[in-house]
C-alpha cells in the first residue's frame, strides 16, 4: 500500500519536473513543516484529511493532488537553507567598490 502510494505521488512530481525521489522526499519533508502551521483558509485538501497524525503523509497527499507548484516549493525550500541572503552579496559587493 505505501509503496504504491509513494510510486504514485512520483508520477505526480515528475509531471511537474521532479524526477528523483530523494528530491521528492526532501519536499514533502519542507511541506510536511509548513502544514504544521498551515492556517485554516491555505489548507489545500478538505478538512477531514488534515485531521491524519502524520503531516509526513499529509504533505505526499497534497503533492499527489496536483495542487502544489513543486518548482516554487523547491526554490523556496533552497532560500530556506541558504546561509547567505542576496542582500549581503549585494551588500559585499558594494564594499569591495
Amino acid at each position: 500500500m505505501a509503496r504504491v502510494f509513494a510510486q504514485d505521488v512520483l508520477k505526480a512530481c515528475e509531471e511537474q519536473g521532479i524526477d528523483s525521489k530523494y528530491e521528492m522526499i526532501l519536499l514533502a519533508a519542507y511541506r510536511a513543516k509548513k502544514v504544521r502551521k498551515l492556517p485554516l483558509n491555505e489548507r489545500v485538501l478538505p478538512a477531514e484529511e488534515y485531521k491524519e497524525p502524520s503531516t509526513g503523509v499529509i504533505a505526499m497527499r497534497e503533492i499527489e493532488s496536483g495542487q502544489i507548484d513543486l518548482q516554487a516549493l523547491k526554490e523556496e525550500c533552497i532560500q530556506s537553507r541558504c546561509k547567505v541572503t542576496e542582500s549581503d552579496t549585494e551588500q559585499d559587493e558594494v564594499e569591495e567598490n
